[in-house]
């Protein structure tokens, strides 16, 4: 059984737990650089894929893995559901028509000047979150117009694209990362940003613990994933006063502060789903070959 692992940094904590994962169950791991030239041998010969490219890599790693499932290959993650994650403003327009909870949020693209930007329904000071960010790279607090209006005219000139969101103070640098699988809750943990800082990601210093999501918390990541077509998925959730808020899904998400903090087995259990997938697809053949 060999399965494919689309990534540029084989030596990730997560792609090393997924490569003993799949050795500990009799599968190969073969890592695939998304910039390196595809070759449709190695393709053909796979039986699954995980992508776990970068959001920085999207269009590159989204190429390969279209090929890869039109070579049959089982994927842990659909090419179309990675591209709708990453796609911020598409995606938030699809949990916005399901009414999911959210703080207020506007596309880059609906913003051009000073007047529109004042007269969004959120005031100062707020967010600007790049599509590529990740790590908590990417996600800017600007205090006021100008500031904003600079961060905007970068991206632009950049090509990039962004999404500007209401600052939900009262979240005081906290929020849940929820790690579903298959319709299933695995774990959670709540980020407490270090202080000075207002993103809660564990690059930038936050302090993890174990927490059990409630039913709310719980229903709202798996109707996030479902809603943009994914399997696994780190669903990003604000605690308020009025419930959870959703910020964001991760098509890709990393693992390593989660299983520190939990002691679950997330890289078995992504593992375990694929094969019993792969198992199932083989059987599916051979009953049709036997008709």
């Amino acid at each position: 059984m060999l399965i494919a692992v689309i990534s540029r940094i084989p030596e990730l904590y997560a792609n090393r737990r997924l490569q003993a994962a799949a050795r500990e169950r009799g599968a190969d791991v073969h890592f695939i650089d998304p910039l390196a030239p595809f070759k449709q041998g190695i393709a053909e010969s796979l039986d699954a894929v995980i992508p776990r490219f970068g959001p920085i890599w999207q269009s590159q790693g989204g190429a390969v893995l279209v090929k890869m499932q039109a070579c049959g290959a089982i994927c842990l993650n659909t090419a179309e559901a990675v591209a709708l994650a990453r796609d911020k403003s598409a995606a938030m327009q699809v949990f916005g028509r399901l009414q999911l909870p959210m703080p207020p949020s506007v596309p880059g693209t609906a913003v051009s000047d000073y007047s529109s930007l004042v007269q969004l329904p959120f005031p100062f000071p707020m967010l600007i979150k790049e599509d590529a960010s990740a790590g908590g790279w990417g996600i800017h607090r600007v205090e006021d117009a100008a500031a904003a209006l600079a961060v905007m005219a970068r991206l632009n000139s950049a090509g990039a694209r962004f999404t500007l969101q209401a600052f939900i103070a009262e979240a005081a640098g906290r929020d849940l990362r929820v790690f579903v699988c298959d319709g299933r809750v695995l774990a959670a943990m709540c980020r407490t940003a270090p202080p000075g800082e207002f993103r809660a990601n564990v690059r930038l210093g936050a302090r993890v613990e174990a927490v059990i999501p409630d039913d709310t918390e719980s229903a709202l990541a798996l109707a996030a994933t479902a809603a943009l077509g994914l399997t696994v998925a780190g669903v990003d959730l604000l605690r308020t006063r009025a419930g959870p808020l959703l910020l964001e899904v991760n098509a890709a998400p990393g693992f390593e502060a989660l299983e520190a903090a939990t002691g679950q087995d997330i890289a078995g259990q992504m593992l375990d789903l694929l094969i019993s997938r792969i198992n199932g697809q083989n059987r599916a053949v051979n009953n049709q070959i036997i008709r």
